[in-house]
Protein backbone atom coordinates (compact mmCIF):
# COMPACT_ATOMS: atom_id res chain seq x y z
CA UNK A 1 0.00 0.00 0.00
CA UNK A 2 2.68 2.62 0.79
CA UNK A 3 4.27 1.93 -2.58
CA UNK A 4 0.85 2.56 -4.45
CA UNK A 5 0.45 5.75 -2.28
CA UNK A 6 3.89 6.94 -2.91
CA UNK A 7 3.79 6.60 -6.81
CA UNK A 8 0.37 8.37 -6.50
CA UNK A 9 2.27 11.39 -4.66
CA UNK A 10 4.59 11.40 -7.21
CA UNK A 11 2.61 11.26 -10.29
CA UNK A 12 0.41 14.41 -8.37
CA UNK A 13 3.34 16.27 -7.87
CA UNK A 14 4.53 15.87 -11.85
CA UNK A 15 0.78 16.56 -13.18
CA UNK A 16 0.54 19.73 -10.77
CA UNK A 17 4.08 21.18 -11.99
CA UNK A 18 2.94 20.82 -15.53
CA UNK A 19 -0.51 22.02 -15.23
CA UNK A 20 0.66 25.23 -13.42
CA UNK A 21 3.33 25.76 -15.90
CA UNK A 22 0.64 25.85 -18.22
CA UNK A 23 -2.05 27.82 -16.51
CA UNK A 24 0.79 30.62 -15.84
CA UNK A 25 3.53 30.55 -18.22
CA UNK A 26 1.99 28.59 -21.44
CA UNK A 27 3.76 30.59 -24.14
CA UNK A 28 6.54 28.21 -22.68
CA UNK A 29 4.81 25.37 -24.46
CA UNK A 30 4.97 26.95 -27.85
CA UNK A 31 9.27 25.69 -28.47
CA UNK A 32 7.80 22.72 -27.46
CA UNK A 33 5.35 22.09 -29.83
CA UNK A 34 7.53 23.42 -32.58
CA UNK A 35 10.03 20.75 -31.58
CA UNK A 36 7.79 17.89 -31.56
CA UNK A 37 5.30 19.02 -34.72
CA UNK A 38 8.22 20.70 -36.76
CA UNK A 39 6.38 23.94 -36.65
CA UNK A 40 8.34 27.65 -36.49
CA UNK A 41 5.78 29.87 -34.11
CA UNK A 42 7.43 32.43 -32.60
CA UNK A 43 7.84 32.83 -28.65
CA UNK A 44 5.07 35.61 -28.56
CA UNK A 45 2.47 33.87 -30.82
CA UNK A 46 -0.73 34.66 -29.74
CA UNK A 47 -2.51 31.41 -27.87
CA UNK A 48 -5.55 30.32 -26.35
CA UNK A 49 -6.10 27.72 -23.45
CA UNK A 50 -8.70 25.64 -24.62
CA UNK A 51 -11.49 23.53 -22.23
CA UNK A 52 -9.52 20.76 -20.89
CA UNK A 53 -12.56 18.90 -19.41
CA UNK A 54 -14.57 16.37 -21.26
CA UNK A 55 -17.19 13.97 -20.92
CA UNK A 56 -16.39 10.48 -22.69
CA UNK A 57 -17.59 7.13 -21.91
CA UNK A 58 -15.08 6.47 -18.43
CA UNK A 59 -17.13 9.90 -17.51
CA UNK A 60 -15.46 13.32 -16.87
CA UNK A 61 -11.95 12.60 -18.04
CA UNK A 62 -9.36 15.92 -17.70
CA UNK A 63 -6.67 16.13 -20.32
CA UNK A 64 -3.05 17.93 -19.20
CA UNK A 65 -3.37 20.68 -22.04
CA UNK A 66 -5.11 22.11 -24.93
CA UNK A 67 -4.09 25.24 -26.75
CA UNK A 68 -5.17 26.81 -29.95
CA UNK A 69 -2.90 28.59 -31.76
CA UNK A 70 -4.04 30.44 -35.44
CA UNK A 71 -6.55 27.57 -37.20
CA UNK A 72 -4.84 24.63 -35.15
CA UNK A 73 -5.43 22.74 -31.58
CA UNK A 74 -2.94 21.32 -29.73
CA UNK A 75 -2.79 18.58 -27.23
CA UNK A 76 -0.25 17.63 -25.01
CA UNK A 77 -0.27 14.80 -21.79
CA UNK A 78 2.54 14.61 -19.76
CA UNK A 79 3.18 11.43 -18.50
CA UNK A 80 5.87 10.21 -15.70
CA UNK A 81 5.10 6.36 -15.67
CA UNK A 82 4.52 4.04 -18.88
CA UNK A 83 0.66 4.03 -19.37
CA UNK A 84 -0.12 1.08 -22.72
CA UNK A 85 -3.57 2.44 -22.89
CA UNK A 86 -2.44 6.34 -23.07
CA UNK A 87 -3.22 6.35 -26.91
CA UNK A 88 -6.75 4.83 -26.58
CA UNK A 89 -7.16 7.42 -24.07
CA UNK A 90 -5.63 10.44 -26.19
CA UNK A 91 -7.80 9.92 -29.18
CA UNK A 92 -10.86 9.57 -26.72
CA UNK A 93 -9.99 13.23 -25.79
CA UNK A 94 -9.20 13.88 -28.93
CA UNK A 95 -12.80 12.71 -30.53
CA UNK A 96 -14.30 15.07 -28.07
CA UNK A 97 -12.27 17.49 -28.98
CA UNK A 98 -13.34 17.47 -33.18
CA UNK A 99 -16.21 17.11 -32.10
CA UNK A 100 -16.25 20.43 -30.80
CA UNK A 101 -15.36 21.79 -33.89
CA UNK A 102 -17.78 19.86 -36.16
CA UNK A 103 -19.20 22.32 -38.58
CA UNK A 104 -21.66 21.76 -41.41
CA UNK A 105 -20.19 22.07 -44.89
CA UNK A 106 -21.54 21.85 -48.45
CA UNK A 107 -23.54 18.62 -49.25
CA UNK A 108 -21.96 15.96 -51.37
CA UNK A 109 -23.78 14.20 -54.31
CA UNK A 110 -25.75 11.59 -52.17
CA UNK A 111 -25.40 12.73 -48.81
CA UNK A 112 -28.01 14.46 -46.72
CA UNK A 113 -26.27 16.08 -44.43
CA UNK A 114 -21.99 16.58 -44.77
CA UNK A 115 -19.73 17.79 -41.40
CA UNK A 116 -16.38 18.30 -40.92
CA UNK A 117 -14.08 18.09 -37.83
CA UNK A 118 -10.46 18.58 -36.93
CA UNK A 119 -8.82 16.44 -35.01
CA UNK A 120 -6.05 18.11 -32.83
CA UNK A 121 -2.12 17.42 -33.25
CA UNK A 122 -1.34 15.43 -29.58
CA UNK A 123 1.68 14.09 -28.33
CA UNK A 124 2.76 12.17 -25.14
CA UNK A 125 5.66 13.91 -22.79
CA UNK A 126 7.05 10.60 -21.42
CA UNK A 127 9.26 12.15 -18.31
CA UNK A 128 10.83 8.66 -17.70
CA UNK A 129 11.21 6.04 -20.37
CA UNK A 130 13.17 2.36 -20.91
CA UNK A 131 14.25 0.81 -24.00
CA UNK A 132 11.05 -0.46 -24.51
CA UNK A 133 9.65 3.08 -25.49
CA UNK A 134 8.86 3.57 -28.63
CA UNK A 135 8.49 6.65 -30.74
CA UNK A 136 4.98 7.11 -30.95
CA UNK A 137 1.58 5.74 -29.81
CA UNK A 138 -0.80 4.46 -32.75
CA UNK A 139 -4.35 3.46 -32.32
CA UNK A 140 -5.54 1.21 -35.77
CA UNK A 141 -9.04 2.25 -36.45
CA UNK A 142 -11.20 0.11 -38.98
CA UNK A 143 -14.28 1.78 -40.60
CA UNK A 144 -17.09 0.43 -41.88
CA UNK A 145 -15.80 0.75 -45.63
CA UNK A 146 -12.64 -1.28 -44.86
CA UNK A 147 -10.85 1.49 -44.89
CA UNK A 148 -8.28 1.59 -42.48
CA UNK A 149 -6.13 4.21 -40.86
CA UNK A 150 -3.57 4.48 -38.18
CA UNK A 151 -3.73 7.25 -35.57
CA UNK A 152 -0.06 7.72 -34.81
CA UNK A 153 0.45 10.08 -31.87
CA UNK A 154 4.41 11.61 -31.13
CA UNK A 155 6.18 10.44 -28.01
CA UNK A 156 8.85 12.98 -26.50
CA UNK A 157 11.40 11.42 -24.15
CA UNK A 158 12.22 14.11 -21.87
CA UNK A 159 15.52 12.35 -20.63
CA UNK A 160 16.87 11.94 -24.28
CA UNK A 161 17.46 15.67 -24.03
CA UNK A 162 20.67 17.61 -23.02
CA UNK A 163 21.31 20.39 -20.87
CA UNK A 164 22.96 22.13 -23.96
CA UNK A 165 19.60 21.20 -26.01
CA UNK A 166 17.22 22.26 -23.71
CA UNK A 167 18.60 25.89 -24.01
CA UNK A 168 19.72 25.89 -27.54
CA UNK A 169 15.97 24.37 -28.38
CA UNK A 170 14.10 26.85 -25.39
CA UNK A 171 12.53 23.63 -24.31
CA UNK A 172 12.50 25.26 -20.60
CA UNK A 173 8.85 23.19 -20.06
CA UNK A 174 10.99 20.30 -19.34
CA UNK A 175 13.73 22.03 -17.25
CA UNK A 176 11.34 21.09 -13.68
CA UNK A 177 12.01 17.50 -14.42
CA UNK A 178 15.49 17.72 -15.62
CA UNK A 179 17.04 15.18 -12.57
CA UNK A 180 14.82 13.04 -13.12
CA UNK A 181 17.47 11.22 -15.47
CA UNK A 182 19.54 10.83 -12.00
CA UNK A 183 16.33 9.57 -10.18
CA UNK A 184 17.63 5.85 -9.58
CA UNK A 185 21.32 6.97 -8.82
CA UNK A 186 20.08 9.47 -6.20
CA UNK A 187 21.30 7.14 -3.16
CA UNK A 188 25.09 6.66 -4.56
CA UNK A 189 24.99 9.81 -6.36
CA UNK A 190 24.20 11.75 -2.47
CA UNK A 191 26.20 9.75 -0.52
CA UNK A 192 29.19 10.77 -2.27
CA UNK A 193 30.63 14.54 -1.37
CA UNK A 194 32.32 14.58 -5.15
CA UNK A 195 29.19 13.02 -7.42
CA UNK A 196 27.32 16.05 -4.54
CA UNK A 197 28.61 18.23 -5.97
CA UNK A 198 28.59 18.14 -9.50
CA UNK A 199 24.90 17.75 -9.03
CA UNK A 200 24.87 21.04 -7.58
CA UNK A 201 26.83 22.87 -9.88
CA UNK A 202 24.67 21.46 -12.87
CA UNK A 203 21.64 22.80 -10.87
CA UNK A 204 23.54 26.50 -10.22
CA UNK A 205 24.31 26.29 -14.53
CA UNK A 206 20.84 25.37 -15.15
CA UNK A 207 19.85 28.48 -12.90
CA UNK A 208 22.14 30.88 -14.19
CA UNK A 209 21.86 30.29 -18.21
CA UNK A 210 18.01 30.52 -17.27
CA UNK A 211 18.87 33.91 -15.87
CA UNK A 212 20.38 34.53 -19.63
CA UNK A 213 17.85 32.76 -21.60
CA UNK A 214 14.49 34.61 -20.05
CA UNK A 215 16.11 38.19 -19.08
CA UNK A 216 15.13 40.85 -16.86
CA UNK A 217 11.46 41.27 -18.96
CA UNK A 218 10.51 37.92 -18.76
CA UNK A 219 11.17 37.79 -14.68
CA UNK A 220 7.93 35.95 -14.22
CA UNK A 221 9.00 32.79 -16.67
CA UNK A 222 11.91 32.45 -14.24
CA UNK A 223 10.52 32.94 -11.39
CA UNK A 224 7.73 30.53 -12.03
CA UNK A 225 10.42 27.71 -13.33
CA UNK A 226 12.51 28.04 -10.42
CA UNK A 227 9.72 27.29 -8.17
CA UNK A 228 8.91 24.17 -10.18
CA UNK A 229 12.38 23.04 -10.10
CA UNK A 230 12.66 23.76 -6.66
CA UNK A 231 9.39 21.31 -6.01
CA UNK A 232 10.06 18.82 -8.45
CA UNK A 233 14.06 18.49 -6.69
CA UNK A 234 12.67 18.68 -2.94
CA UNK A 235 10.68 15.53 -4.08
CA UNK A 236 13.31 13.71 -6.07
CA UNK A 237 15.58 14.28 -3.06
CA UNK A 238 13.45 13.78 -0.32
CA UNK A 239 15.37 10.86 1.14
CA UNK A 240 18.62 13.02 1.13
CA UNK A 241 18.32 16.30 3.23
CA UNK A 242 21.43 17.49 2.83
CA UNK A 243 22.17 17.27 -0.50
CA UNK A 244 17.78 18.64 -0.75
CA UNK A 245 19.01 21.59 1.29
CA UNK A 246 22.06 22.82 -0.87
CA UNK A 247 20.37 22.12 -4.02
CA UNK A 248 17.59 24.66 -2.32
CA UNK A 249 19.65 26.65 -1.15
CA UNK A 250 20.46 27.44 -4.64
CA UNK A 251 17.01 27.67 -6.10
CA UNK A 252 16.27 30.04 -3.38
CA UNK A 253 19.16 32.84 -4.14
CA UNK A 254 22.08 31.67 -5.57
CA UNK A 255 25.25 30.94 -3.14
CA UNK A 256 24.43 31.26 0.32
CA UNK A 257 27.19 31.74 2.96
CA UNK A 258 27.03 29.83 6.07
CA UNK A 259 28.31 32.78 8.01
CA UNK A 260 25.50 35.16 6.69
CA UNK A 261 23.03 32.50 7.29
CA UNK A 262 23.64 31.55 10.64
CA UNK A 263 23.55 35.34 11.27
CA UNK A 264 20.18 35.77 9.37
CA UNK A 265 18.74 33.05 11.17
CA UNK A 266 19.97 34.06 14.52
CA UNK A 267 17.89 37.65 13.72
CA UNK A 268 14.63 35.62 13.09
CA UNK A 269 14.11 36.19 9.54
CA UNK A 270 12.07 34.20 7.51
CA UNK A 271 14.19 31.76 5.02
CA UNK A 272 12.56 32.64 1.70
CA UNK A 273 13.14 36.77 2.69
CA UNK A 274 16.36 36.45 3.64
CA UNK A 275 17.73 34.35 0.70
CA UNK A 276 16.10 36.66 -1.92
CA UNK A 277 16.99 39.93 -0.36
CA UNK A 278 20.52 38.21 -0.31
CA UNK A 279 20.33 37.48 -3.86
CA UNK A 280 19.08 40.57 -5.18
CA UNK A 281 22.05 42.42 -2.79
CA UNK A 282 24.34 40.08 -5.30
CA UNK A 283 22.91 41.20 -8.34
CA UNK A 284 23.03 44.88 -7.83
CA UNK A 285 26.88 44.92 -6.45
CA UNK A 286 28.09 43.12 -9.21
CA UNK A 287 26.68 45.47 -11.74
CA UNK A 288 28.61 47.80 -9.90
CA UNK A 289 25.89 49.84 -7.65
CA UNK A 290 26.33 51.62 -4.86
CA UNK A 291 24.69 50.73 -1.20
CA UNK A 292 22.80 53.92 -1.82
CA UNK A 293 21.42 53.11 -4.93
CA UNK A 294 20.72 49.32 -3.59
CA UNK A 295 19.28 50.90 -0.53
CA UNK A 296 16.74 53.13 -2.53
CA UNK A 297 15.82 49.75 -5.37
CA UNK A 298 14.81 47.88 -2.65
CA UNK A 299 12.97 50.33 -0.32
CA UNK A 300 15.40 49.88 2.47
CA UNK A 301 17.58 51.97 4.53
CA UNK A 302 21.01 51.93 4.32
CA UNK A 303 21.66 50.93 8.02
CA UNK A 304 19.20 47.46 7.36
CA UNK A 305 21.48 46.30 4.15
CA UNK A 306 24.51 47.38 5.25
CA UNK A 307 25.38 43.67 7.03
CA UNK A 308 24.48 41.83 3.64
CA UNK A 309 26.25 44.52 1.92
CA UNK A 310 29.55 44.08 3.42
CA UNK A 311 29.24 40.29 3.85
CA UNK A 312 28.77 40.64 -0.07
CA UNK A 313 31.67 42.43 -0.71
CA UNK A 314 33.94 40.12 1.69
CA UNK A 315 33.23 37.18 -0.36
CA UNK A 316 33.72 38.88 -3.82
CA UNK A 317 36.78 39.70 -2.48
CA UNK A 318 37.90 36.64 -1.58
CA UNK A 319 36.78 35.11 -4.69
Amino acid sequence: MKKITDLHESTAVFDDVFRTMLERIPEIMIPLINEVFSTDYPDDEPITQLKNEHFTKSGVSITDCVLGIRDKHYHLECQSTTDRTIALRIIEHDMALALQSAKEVAFSEGSEHDYEMQFPHSCVIYLRHNSNTKEKACVHILFQDDTVHTYGIPIIKAQEYTKDEIFEKNLLALLPYYFMRYEKALPTLCRDEESSLILLEELLDIRTRLEQAVGEEKGLIYTELISHIRKIDNHLFRGHAETRERMEAITMGGQVYETLTDQLLAQGIEQGDRLRLLTLIQKKVAKGKSIEQIADELEETVEAILPLYEQVQAEMNAQ
